[in-house]
């Protein structure tokens, strides 16, 4: 009896455009009301962390990034991992031998929340080479909960992405314009530069170097439709824009022979306590 499962990528349907959720304004509304409770409010590296450096943190948000690829987990999953470990960061000071531990158990509560088909502990673990115990990343999650009240379900740039595609007629079922900005909110979520950033203003930046580098005939359209709906200053845009294009140049150049993004993070003062990630 032949049990191979053959999955045709074609004929994968997607949720049909809800109209409830984007044609009420009020939904965009709700994101940009909600938006600054959900992010760090200073940068937390130099008033809250005595170890941990921003390298560290764009080291393990790598690791991060990658289990959820390899696992092909949802594109949401990871933007809001990140978010619960920064603002866990800007609350309580944690050893520098501790942040894998705090990604994996972001990971874990994150993929409970955006996916069915949520992270486990035992493969968390085996991401981690089993250098944690199934009891500490429970203890963990339990830790995060508690620092950040519960009030977990935060907003990220990922959030923002369909509500401006599918609300104009230059984004409307142009999967490419989607998976693109997609792939650049989770570049943007490995930089630690951004972590004070609106992730309205980063959703608009991602897609409009979206839209420049695909070369839409409507990009100058575009650009005003963004900023317009986002509430977000054209100049503040070209700046960030302007970033995560140099960003992409430089993970493009260093990522010629292979098809992963990683490699330029991978740093020769990593110390020993995070040597053990695994990319």
């Amino acid at each position: 009896m032949d049990l191979a499962c053959i999955e045709n990528l074609d004929d994968i349907r997607v949720a049909q455009r809800d109209r409830s959720i984007f044609d009420d304004d009020r939904v965009l509304e709700n994101l940009l009301n909600n938006e600054f409770k959900y992010m760090p409010k200073f940068n937390y590296f130099s008033r809250v962390q005595t170890e941990v450096q921003p390298y560290m943190r764009k080291i393990v948000t790598t690791w991060m990034m990658e289990v959820c690829e390899e696992q092909m987990i949802e594109d949401q999953v990871f933007p809001l991992a990140v978010n619960l470990m920064d603002r866990f960061l800007s609350v309580c000071n944690i050893k520098k031998q501790q942040l894998q531990l705090l990604g994996a158990a972001c990971l874990l509560i994150s993929s409970k929340l955006r996916t069915s088909n949520m992270l486990t502990i035992g493969l968390l673990r085996a991401y981690t080479d089993y250098s944690v115990s199934h009891e500490l990343i429970e203890k963990w999650e339990v830790l995060v909960l508690s620092k950040l009240q519960w009030d977990i379900n935060g907003v990220t740039p990922f959030d923002f992405i369909d509500q401006v595609i599918q609300r104009c007629p230059w984004g409307i079922d142009n999967d490419t314009l989607r998976r693109h900005s997609h792939t650049l909110v989770t570049i943007c979520s490995t930089e630690p530069r951004l972590i004070e950033t609106f992730p309205s203003l980063i959703a608009a930046a991602c897609i409009c170097s979206a839209v420049r580098g695909l070369k839409l005939p409507s990009s100058d359209r575009a650009i005003v439709d963004i900023c317009t709906m986002l509430k977000t200053r054209p100049a503040r845009m070209e700046v960030l824009a302007a970033i995560i294009d140099n960003k992409v140049i430089k993970l493009s150049s260093n990522s010629k022979d292979s098809e992963s993004l990683s490699p330029q993070y991978l740093q020769t003062e990593t110390p020993t306590e995070v040597e053990n990630i695994l990319f």
